[in-house]
C-alpha cells in the first residue's frame, strides 16, 4: 500500500486521511502549518462574504451573511457553521471572481474572508470592474519544522506556502527527493517544488480531493 504523506492543516487533514485510506492509500498525517487566529473587525450583515478556503469559516462568526464559496466542499462547511446562502462555484478563484461579475450588481459590498497568504487577485480585480471590495485577514498559517521519521513515496500539496515549507525544510536537510511523487492541487503549488529533483510531480485536473487521488494514481 502506497504511503502518502498529508500536509494540510487540520481537521482538514484527519478528514483527507479517510478519503485517502478509502481509495487505498496508507495516509501519514503530518501538517506542514499551524492555523492562528488573526484579529480582525466585524463584518457588516449586509456584506456579501467570499471563502476560498475552509479555515476561513472556522475563524469568523457568522451573522447571516451570504457567502460565495469557491467549492463544494467549503460550501458545506459554511452551512455547517450557520450560513444558510451559500453558492458554490466549484472552481478557482478566477472563477469566483467572474461568478460575481456575472450574478451580483456592483452596489453590492464583496469581502473576501482570508488568511495572509492566498493566491489570485479576487479584491484587486473586482475593485477595478467597480465593486466596493475588501479583504479581511482572519487566520494565518505558521510553518512547521517537521519530518516523518517513516518512510513515504508520496506527498499530498494543498496549498503553495506548505509546498514552500516542503521545499525549504528538504533543501536544508539534504533529503533526496528523487524517489517522491508530489501531489498538488493546482499548479501554482507545483510551481513551488521547482528548486527539487522529484520522481514526479502531478497536478489535480481541478483543485479538489478527488481529483487529487485521481492524479497520482495516473501516475
Amino acid at each position: 500500500m502506497r504511503k502518502v504523506w498529508i500536509t494540510r492543516t487540520q481537521p482538514a487533514a484527519d478528514e483527507s486521511a479517510e478519503i485517502w485510506r478509502a481509495a487505498g492509500f496508507d495516509p501519514l498525517v503530518e501538517p506542514l502549518l499551524a492555523i492562528e487566529s488573526a484579529a480582525h473587525d466585524e463584518i457588516p450583515k449586509t456584506t456579501v462574504l467570499i471563502f476560498t478556503s475552509k479555515n476561513a469559516i472556522d475563524h469568523i462568526a457568522c451573522r447571516g451573511q451570504r457567502a460565495i464559496c469557491v467549492g463544494d466542499a467549503t460550501a458545506a462547511k459554511a452551512r455547517a457553521a450557520g450560513f444558510t446562502d451559500v453558492i458554490s462555484v466549484d472552481g478557482t478563484a478566477a472563477d469566483v471572481t467572474q461568478w460575481v461579475k456575472a450574478n451580483l450588481p456592483t452596489t453590492h459590498s464583496i469581502c473576501h474572508v482570508s488568511g495572509w497568504h492566498v493566491r489570485g487577485s479576487i479584491t484587486e480585480d473586482l475593485h477595478e470592474a467597480g465593486y466596493a471590495a475588501q479583504r479581511v485577514k482572519v487566520y494565518y498559517s505558521a510553518p512547521q519544522s517537521i519530518w516523518p521519521e517513516c518512510a513515504f513515496s508520496s506527498i499530498a500539496f494543498y496549498s503553495p506556502l506548505a509546498a514552500k515549507t516542503f521545499a525549504d525544510l528538504a533543501i536544508d536537510l539534504c533529503e533526496d527527493m528523487t524517489g517522491l511523487t508530489a501531489i498538488c492541487i493546482s499548479q501554482a503549488v507545483a510551481d513551488e517544488l521547482s528548486s527539487l529533483s522529484l520522481k514526479s510531480v502531478c497536478v489535480a485536473a481541478r483543485p479538489r480531493e478527488d481529483e487529487l487521488i485521481m492524479a497520482v494514481k495516473s501516475v
